[in-house]
């Protein structure tokens, strides 16, 4: 029942996506949004760090705050701008045919898809800033953060690769491209810090 139910979500996704295109801005979405999320609990961590702030539970409640408000801004920032896009579509592919393309697969597909993309919009920094959030609740505050931080780099360089692929470059140059993003952000919040 559950392979079925999952077989025809596939295969509906596939529809949709042959009708929109979707998958392109999906995978656009999750990087950039990915990154962003690392970057922001990434510098939230850095300025933590030079703060000198001992607290895990501090760390976890404004981080947890931090992504949420991102994801939020996510979600919200893409429903609104993809439902704006794809109305505008739906409405000169209706004025090209000279009817109202209300239930059809068409304006369905187009549903979906600004679903799709606000979910993935919203999903990706939050998961992501949680991700680099967890070893706050799991260990010390010093090896939480040393865990954090390679964790950030980690992902940055992941995030590079999986960039290399889609574009079918050099994934080690496309990694270090986004791992010298986030060391250059370190380096900054260093020198502010510093002030």
């Amino acid at each position: 029942m559950l392979f079925t139910f999952l077989k025809k979500q596939k295969e509906k996704f596939a529809f949709y996506n042959t009708i929109t295109g979707m998958n392109k801005i999906l995978r656009r979405y999750f990087v950039m949004n990915s990154f962003d999320g690392a970057l922001t609990t990434f510098g939230l961590l850095l300025g933590s760090y030079f703060a000198g702030v001992q607290d895990s539970n501090l760390i976890i409640h404004i981080g947890i705050a931090t992504a949420i408000a991102i994801g939020f801004s996510g979600l919200t920032g893409a429903l609104m701008t993809e439902s704006a896009e794809r109305t505008r579509e739906v409405h000169s592919m209706e004025r090209a045919l000279h009817r109202k393309l209300d239930h059809t697969d068409y304006k369905k597909a187009y549903d979906f898809a600004t679903v799709m993309a606000a979910l993935v919009d919203g999903l990706s920094p939050l998961l992501t800033s949680l991700i680099l959030l967890s070893p706050f609740i799991f260990f010390d505050i010093t090896d939480a953060y040393s865990i954090s931080f390679g964790l950030s780099l980690m992902f940055f360089l992941s995030l590079g690769a999986f960039l290399g692929k889609i574009s079918k470059e050099n994934m080690l140059w496309t990694s270090i491209k986004l791992l010298f993003a986030g060391i250059l952000c370190m380096i900054v919040i260093s020198l502010v810090e510093g002030f």
